[in-house]
């Protein structure tokens, strides 16, 4: 396919045409596909990676009739979401071992360790003391993994309006959720 081509193909997707959308995925899904795994080196990442970018493009699909080199456009996009998971996994990665270190030393009592479960319930009852849209902006931030300008988009919100509910939901949370053997911040 032709850059020209490819632009035309984003123009049609701009006007909200699926069938150019599934042209696009696949005619960039292989090319996709080995460009992120040589980034990442993990097929599962890659196949997540694969959906955020495609998923991405839809969500931005009014913009892309601005869209000079398609090519490039899409890769920046993939580049970008390896970068941002790569970034998740060592914060989680870090996590990990300083809570390994913690427990290993004593500081940590183990019978007071809750399972995600526990701790999504508590998020879930401190949610409940907000509005909707802020509880909304709080879970396609942390649990679907939007940026501020992807939620801006969705929301039809300003991102410095995103950036402020998401900052007050975390206070919020903050000063709501008790967990034992963890002294409040």
């Amino acid at each position: 396919m032709t850059p020209y081509e490819e632009k035309l193909l984003l123009g049609e997707i701009s006007g909200g045409s699926e069938k150019a959308f599934r042209v696009l995925y696949d005619a960039y899904f292989g090319r996709l596909s080995a460009y992120i795994f040589k980034l990442c080196k993990s097929p599962v990442m890659t196949e997540e990676i694969i959906q955020e970018v495609f998923l991405k493009i839809w969500l931005n699909r009014t913009t892309l009739v601005e869209v000079e080199i398609p090519e490039a456009y899409i890769l920046s996009i993939a580049r970008n979401k390896v970068i941002d998971h790569l970034r998740r996994l060592a914060k989680e990665t870090k996590l990990t071992a300083y809570l390994s270190e913690q427990l290993q030393s004593g500081a940590i009592d183990p019978g007071h360790l809750m399972d995600a479960k526990d701790i999504e319930a508590l998020i879930d009852t401190a949610l409940k003391g907000l509005s909707s849209q802020k509880g909304k902006i709080f879970r396609m931030s942390k649990q679907e993994g939007l940026d501020h300008d992807e939620i801006s988009r969705i929301m039809q919100l300003s991102k410095s309006t995103v950036k402020n509910h998401l900052s007050e939901t975390l206070r919020h949370i903050r000063r709501h959720i008790t967990i034992p053997g963890v002294k409040k911040i």
